[in-house]
């Protein structure tokens, strides 16, 4: 694309939904496969110029659907990877095991149910990354599949918000932004889910 082809636009998308298997990284369910498949159907009528995906196995899965009915291949970015943090294993949040962050999750006190994680690190590494994606290509639309987590950082950062997690994403949500020339971000819309409703 030429220079001045205009900003680049961001469909950040969370990962469907996994299946947990005693493992930090867990494939789709049956269910999350659905999900990814109503995502790329829901995608099928707009132009999709590149995929990229965090390196884990929900977002590649989630990823690979779009990436094959618009004829692209998926681009592996481990700068979309979620937090980092000292969990042995994933777990949904619909299933937490302590009363106390599964509390503060059903009652919208994200702040509340956050493991530890080094939180300045994940935004500024997200803010690098979709930086750097946007800058990549000028006047394009690309499907950047990630995380929750990261997802909330990021666009935390992006609309001033003091909380690092301040909605709750969807399965295969799509949040949507430009990425301008000189680096600037303008968000379109945050937390898309007709598609899985």
């Amino acid at each position: 694309m030429a220079p001045n082809a205009g900003p680049a636009e961001i469909l950040l998308v969370r990962h469907a939904l996994p299946e947990p298997d005693g493992t930090k990284d867990p494939a789709l369910g049956e269910v999350g496969v659905a999900q990814a498949r109503r995502l790329a159907e829901w995608l099928a009528d707009e132009r999709i110029d590149a995929c990229y995906s965090s390196h884990l196995k929900r977002a590649v899965q989630t990823a690979e659907p779009v990436a094959a009915s618009h004829g692209l291949t998926v681009v592996i970015d481990e700068g979309l990877r979620e937090w980092i943090s000292a969990a042995p294993s994933y777990q949904q949040v619909e299933q937490l095991d302590d009363p106390a962050r599964a509390a503060a999750w059903n009652e919208g006190r994200f702040e509340d149910f956050l493991p530890e994680h080094d939180a300045d690190d994940l935004r500024a590494n997200m803010v690098r990354t979709i930086r750097r994606i946007g800058l990549d290509h000028p006047g394009e639309r690309i499907v950047a599949a990630s995380h929750g987590g990261a997802s909330n950082t990021f666009l935390a950062d992006v609309v001033g918000s003091s909380r690092r997690f301040f909605f709750n994403p969807g399965y295969t949500s799509i949040s949507r932004l430009h990425v301008h020339a000189d680096g600037r971000f303008v968000l379109i819309s945050i937390n898309e889910t007709a598609h899985v409703r």
